[in-house]
């Protein structure tokens, strides 16, 4: 990859009303025509291997650059891109295979190496238009994307040009059930089940404190299903699935066996890779470094549904922008979830900071925001609040960060706060439990939720069906 062409694609690889064109001035130090220059000087082998930029890299930034003449004024092609886009155009043209030639210029035609790209080309033909595609062929496009049937630059520039121009609810539901379809969900034996959807990126500035939620909430008896991924670049932060390696646990459990951890009271929760359920969606991963912008699926992947309780299934949902808040819980509700929660969390988890800093308003959500529904007698009633934890009994002058952020520190906090140790950590996972379970309707009383979440800790029990599930093997 190269890390200047990088640099372009996170600028202008981006919304209608987020881009910014390259070369507004004089001085702006990324100018159009050396980001050109690499492209072509990577086609013709004149930079060193580790310098090229990757086709998939390419694909994104040719796409972008079509799309944007459809953008507002502001964001479309500054002078200095019209001029080097008309300076490069031959070149490029000489140089390029057929598929980038055809995203310089969809006019071009392209007729595809097989039936996957062709299928995919209908779609990328509207998506560099702007368009918006139907529900069902974007499910298509989407599998094909995740198969190793379609030319990297054509599934990146395929994947950035939805997100350009900010997906329509079908094409979200399409990202969704192309990972996993709805008559996939296996129903198991237990009453209900929450399914925790965190960002798959991970944590590299606060405490992680997921899995001992789990653990506390599979003590009151609410089994509760994790999902990721071992590491996701480019953040490449704190996962469940590396607290879990450091503390000895399995991470490779089957769906199946995945079932039987949740069904087993003494234990009553679990975690399953995406690599298990999902193998051709986690073999993406380079590919979401190269497009250099978060794809579709990153906002999508949290609303996955594996397995269905017999009585209710819950959804807690985290997200970094808002505007999606709105689609994902809609996404839940369309799935059958009873009752769910999106919450605008520390780096854009579902988990509440120790203090609410500046309040929601008009123009912005606030870290600690929580939206959601719950089914009320058969009817949805949604509820949309700052979580403010002095309300709550947890008064902090500054929301803690702790000193280490690594898999074997936040193994060793969690399990010193199931073991009772006092402290921020151990507030953490008394509050995102007992308000993740009053939100979602578990509860009717916020403080019975606090006191309840304390006593199975207090005692033991949360750290005991944690233990249970790591001696499982």
């Amino acid at each position: 990859m190269n890390r200047t062409l990088l640099e372009a694609q996170a600028r202008i690889c981006t919304g209608p009303y987020q881009t910014r064109p390259l070369g507004l001035k004089a001085d702006d130090l990324l100018q159009p025509e050396p980001v050109l220059e690499i492209i072509l000087q990577s086609l013709t082998g004149q930079l060193p291997v580790a310098e090229r930029a990757s086709m998939a890299q390419i694909g994104a930034f040719l796409a972008a650059m079509t799309i944007r003449q459809q953008f507002p004024l502001e964001t479309r092609w500054s002078p200095a891109e019209a001029k080097a886009m008309d300076l490069f155009s031959l070149e490029l043209g000489q140089h390029s295979p057929p598929e980038l030639r055809f995203l310089q210029n969809p006019s071009n035609g392209l007729t595809g190496a097989n039936s996957s790209e062709k299928l995919v080309l209908t779609g990328l033909t509207k998506i560099l238009r702007g368009e918006h595609l139907p529900y069902a062929q974007a499910l298509k496009t989407c599998q094909e994307v995740l198969s190793d049937q379609v030319h990297p630059a054509l599934k990146a520039a395929t994947i950035i040009g939805q997100r350009m121009n900010l997906e329509s609810f079908d094409e979200m539901q399409a990202y969704l059930d192309s990972v996993y379809l709805p008559d996939q969900v296996v129903p198991i034996a237990v009453e209900t089940l929450t399914h925790f959807g965190q960002p798959f990126d991970g944590a590299t500035r606060y405490f992680r404190p997921t899995l001992f939620v789990a653990a506390i909430r599979a003590a009151l008896d609410r089994p509760t299903l994790l999902h990721g991924v071992d590491l996701m670049p480019p953040k490449n932060g704190v996962t469940e699935e590396q607290i879990l390696k450091v503390l000895g646990a399995k991470i490779d459990y089957t769906l199946a066996q995945t079932r039987e951890l949740l069904e087993d009271p003494t234990i009553g929760f679990a975690y399953v890779s995406q690599r298990e359920y999902a193998p051709q969606a986690y073999n993406l991963r380079q590919l979401r470094v190269e497009i250099q912008k978060r794809p579709p699926w990153a906002a999508t992947e949290k609303v996955q549904q594996l397995f269905s309780a017999q009585q209710a299934n819950y959804m807690v949902i985290g997200y970094y922008h808002s505007g999606y808040e709105a689609k994902l819980l809609r996404l839940a509700a369309d799935r059958g979830i009873d009752a769910a929660v999106a919450v605008k969390g520390e780096e854009g988890s579902s988990h509440y900071a120790l203090r609410l800093a500046k309040p929601t308003s008009a123009d912005r959500k606030a870290i600690n925001f929580a939206q959601g529904f719950r089914l009320v007698r058969k009817q949805q009633v949604k509820f949309a609040m700052d979580i403010d934890p002095k309300t709550y009994g947890f008064d902090y002058q500054t929301n803690p960060r702790p000193t280490a952020v690594t898999a074997e520190s936040f193994a060793q906090a969690g399990l010193s706060a199931l073991s009772g140790q006092k402290g921020p950590i151990y507030d953490r996972l008394i509050l995102n439990t007992a308000v993740t379970d009053y939100l979602l309707g578990l509860d009717s009383d916020p403080y019975h939720a606090i006191e309840q979440a304390r006593v199975v800790v207090d005692n033991g029990q949360a750290l005991a069906h944690l233990n249970r599930y790591l001696e499982k093997q």
